[in-house]
């Protein structure tokens, strides 16, 4: 992985250089050439405008006078030559006689300045800069320089290899410095994807260091909190184990002691007789609870829960379940004060009783000797709203982020799977509802359901 981001980083330095060597050298040789044209035209602007305002004796016998015209506007490292305007060379700057003629281009006639870059029979650059000699708005003749490219080519090429001997270093500065941050990259990276691997293989023990900067340093935080949500689940899950464990042997115990001491009845009272088969009916209907509770908790997991709805009525429901509970009630001198509209929904009237039964039982369960829970059922803004509400124990501070959670019991010692809150709670989400609670502990324990209308 090291390789491949100082690959990357090397890749787009290299490409920067080069697209930056391209355009400087582009850049260069455009600078030099167009200051060689410059510098060329300007001095032959002025010699043909000096030539036309005072030398008219000149366009008269241009042959007559062709050393002077040479002599007077020669420009040092050029070759000058003057052209009649057929293309005829009339006289040369270097003394020796040229054979030949110069192809006029029909700008020139024109009274235009014109310039070529041109190859010599020994494939020597040079430029030239042609100027007409205008009289009475004719073009009679021409200027012609030229001038060698070689050396300012070799300067060019001189720069450019600086250049690229500039670039190189910086490619090897580059290279090193992208080695140091591929490392200070890569390195968190790898032991980011190390300490996950062995968290993915259930060491959850397993912690990241969070002082990365940036994303890394989120990142790593993310995956020590995932950890740890699974470490706590993974505990949560080992007690449950251990806790329904306890809960169905319980039952069994009882169940299997009756069953062996029921076998010898000639020993047994008829009120004995009539206990053990009390014990071993309240065991059963305890185990069958359990199961279903398990058997709903997995159905609703793997989201193969089925709701039956039909027009029910919300008032019914809970004077079943207040009615169905009093006993419970009783054996605490605990009372019910109830404030029930008649509400109708659409929704499952077994799984709401079962939902509202778990509830006030809760309620019952976890309140003092002679306390009271309150029942309301009101309509608010197209919703029912169901609050049941205890004077009980509460819950402490610690345990309220985690009492929705599945398998999580405030007590170990208590009775139960911890399944009852979590399962309630999905089923009135898929009535579409909501289901919330305020709880402080030592003063009570309020459940708020809301279902729509």
């Amino acid at each position: 992985m090291k390789r491949k981001v100082t690959l990357y980083f090397m890749t787009v330095i290299i490409l920067m250089l080069v697209l930056f060597e391209v355009v400087f050298s582009v850049s260069i040789y455009r600078y030099y050439y167009n200051g060689i044209v410059q510098y060329i035209e300007s001095h032959a602007k002025t010699s043909t405008r000096f030539f036309s305002e005072y030398n008219s004796l000149y366009f008269i016998r241009l042959q007559e006078y062709s050393g002077d015209i040479i002599e007077s506007f020669q420009l040092e490292g050029t070759e000058l030559q003057l052209i009649d305007r057929h293309g005829t060379i009339i006289q040369s700057s270097s003394g020796q006689k040229v054979e030949g003629k110069v192809v006029i281009p029909y700008s020139l006639l024109e009274g235009e300045m014109y310039h070529q870059v041109t190859a010599t029979k020994d494939n020597v650059k040079q430029l030239e800069v042609i100027s007409p000699l205008i009289h009475q708005g004719q073009t009679i003749g021409a200027l012609k320089y030229t001038t060698v490219l070689t050396n300012v080519n070799a300067k060019i090429i001189e720069i450019i290899m600086f250049t690229i001997s500039v670039g190189i270093v910086i490619s090897g500065i580059v290279f090193l410095i992208s080695r140091r941050l591929a490392n200070s990259f890569v390195k968190p990276i790898e032991s980011i994807i190390h300490a996950s691997s062995q968290i993915a293989e259930g060491t959850l023990k397993k912690k990241i260091k969070e002082d990365y900067p940036g994303e890394l340093g989120e990142l790593a935080h993310s995956l020590n909190h995932m950890s740890n949500k699974i470490e706590k689940a993974e505990q949560m899950k080992n007690e449950f184990i251990a806790s329904i464990s306890h809960e169905i042997r319980t039952p069994l115990t009882g169940i299997k002691g009756w069953s062996e001491t029921l076998k010898t009845v000639d020993h047994l009272t008829e009120e004995e007789i009539k206990q053990g088969m009390g014990i071993i009916s309240g065991e059963t209907d305890r185990l069958i609870h359990l199961v279903e509770e398990l058997l709903d908790f997995s159905r609703l997991q793997s989201n193969h829960f089925n709701l039956y709805k039909q027009k029910v009525q919300i008032y019914d429901i809970l004077e079943e379940t207040i009615w169905q509970l009093t006993p419970n009630a009783e054996e605490k001198q605990m009372q019910f004060i109830k404030t029930i509209e008649r509400i109708e929904l659409m929704g499952d009237r077994n799984r709401l009783k079962q939902v509202f039964l778990n509830i006030v039982q809760n309620a019952i369960k976890y309140s003092h000797k002679n306390g009271k829970v309150y029942i309301e059922a009101t309509k608010n803004e197209g919703q029912a709203v169901i609050k049941v509400k205890d004077e009980g124990i509460g819950i402490a501070k610690e345990h309220l982020p985690y009492i929705e959670q599945s398998f999580y019991q405030i007590n170990n010692h208590a009775t139960g799977a911890g399944l009852g809150l979590a399962i309630v709670k999905k089923m009135v989400e898929l009535h579409g509802g909501t289901l919330s609670f305020i709880s402080k502990e030592g003063i009570g324990t309020t459940i708020l359901i809301k279902l729509p209308l």
